[in-house]
């Protein structure tokens, strides 16, 4: 997530040297896609789900008695035909406030303490990346035309690209509480435990930041869901790394696998493979993607894709990308679901 914002204090009248600093943020993201399957081709306005609209505030204050600093965090998310959602029979869809962050927070020498709505300690380390293109060539391919389908040419039958497609990066936000170590070095990790949909999930990640020709990033985690009944536990295991060069070259991959107790289920891996190019304010990038055994066993749904950004100011990004989807399944003939995406993104 992308955050900028206007910073500002407000100082208690008994005590001028006691503040607690606000900082407010957000973004607008909208653009126009078009979507080609074998039901036909059709334009969409749409808001871009690899990095929706949405406004936040995070506060903070110092309390000299605890030596600690103490905030909250609270980030609300609003789409209007959300890019993943809309699809040819559904061409618009109300938008609504959704919750991203609601938690409060205590930092200091022992690390960070939060507690509430926000990202489990793995969200996000499948999808480390320094390319540049992450608002149009995001890891998670199904973001954008997800609700889209595959169908198969002789029978008719349907399988929307979102279930077939996806980067399976852990659990994403619930109410949990977590907490994040001091850094040793490059290093920082972090543990949580919380309840989302109406079930027990644990996480653990780990994230490093480097210099290497130029910049390198990795993250790795763990997570457990207790789903319970035939399914179990479902876990996830995965990472990513990505290397920027000081010439602008940079390569990205990443990998997760997840799997439960059911048998009859099979394990489901995700690959990606991502070559980008930054040069001034212009980044570009290639990229193809595998989702194996999601959405049955045998399946393999396939991206290949490129991306272009253009930052000519850190509060603004306009944008194009191409992806071309594919579903190779063993029985049945799918057309390819294809997607184009024009938009830009305001942040305040």
């Amino acid at each position: 997530m992308i955050i900028s914002g206007v910073a500002s204090s407000y100082a208690c009248a008994e005590d001028s040297s006691t503040k607690v600093d606000v900082e407010t943020y957000g973004q607008i993201n909208l653009g126009y896609m078009n979507g080609n399957a074998a039901g036909g081709s059709e334009s969409y306005i749409v808001d871009n789900d690899n990095s929706a609209s949405r406004v936040g505030a995070k506060l903070s204050g110092y309390v000299d008695e605890l030596g600690v600093t103490v905030g909250a965090h609270v980030e609300l998310e609003y789409q209007q035909n959300a890019s993943n959602v809309v699809k040819p029979e559904a061409r618009s869809a109300d938008g609504e406030f959704n919750e991203r962050h609601l938690n409060l927070f205590v930092q200091g020498g022992f690390g960070k303490v939060s507690l509430g709505q926000g990202d489990g300690a793995a969200n996000g380390n499948v999808e480390r990346d320094l390319s540049g293109t992450s608002v149009v060539s995001f890891a998670n391919p199904a973001l954008v035309g997800g609700a889209l389908a595959f169908i198969d040419n002789a029978t008719g039958d349907e399988l929307a690209l979102k279930s077939a497609m996806s980067d399976q990066d852990f659990e994403s936000r619930y109410s949990r509480l977590r907490y994040d170590a001091p850094s040793v070095g490059p290093v920082s990790l972090a543990v949580s435990q919380g309840v989302k949909d109406n079930s027990d999930v644990t996480e653990v990640g780990a994230r490093v930041s480097v210099p290497f020709v130029g910049k390198l990033v990795a993250g790795l985690g763990y997570s457990i869901k207790d789903v319970g009944g035939a399914t179990g536990d479902v876990t996830t295991a995965g990472g990513s790394v990505s290397w920027l060069s000081s010439a602008g070259v940079s390569i990205t991959g990443a990998y997760s696998r997840v799997g439960d107790d059911e048998a009859s289920n099979p394990d489901s891996d995700f690959y990606l493979v991502k070559l980008g190019y930054k040069v001034g304010k212009h980044a570009f990038d290639v990229h193809y993607a595998e989702a194996a055994d999601r959405a049955a066993e045998g399946d393999s749904a396939e991206t290949k894709g490129v991306g272009y950004v253009y930052a000519p100011v850190k509060w603004l990004d306009v944008y194009a990308g191409y992806n071309i989807h594919s579903l190779d399944r063993r029985s049945g003939d799918y057309d390819d679901v294809k997607t184009l995406l024009l938009g830009t993104r305001v942040k305040f």
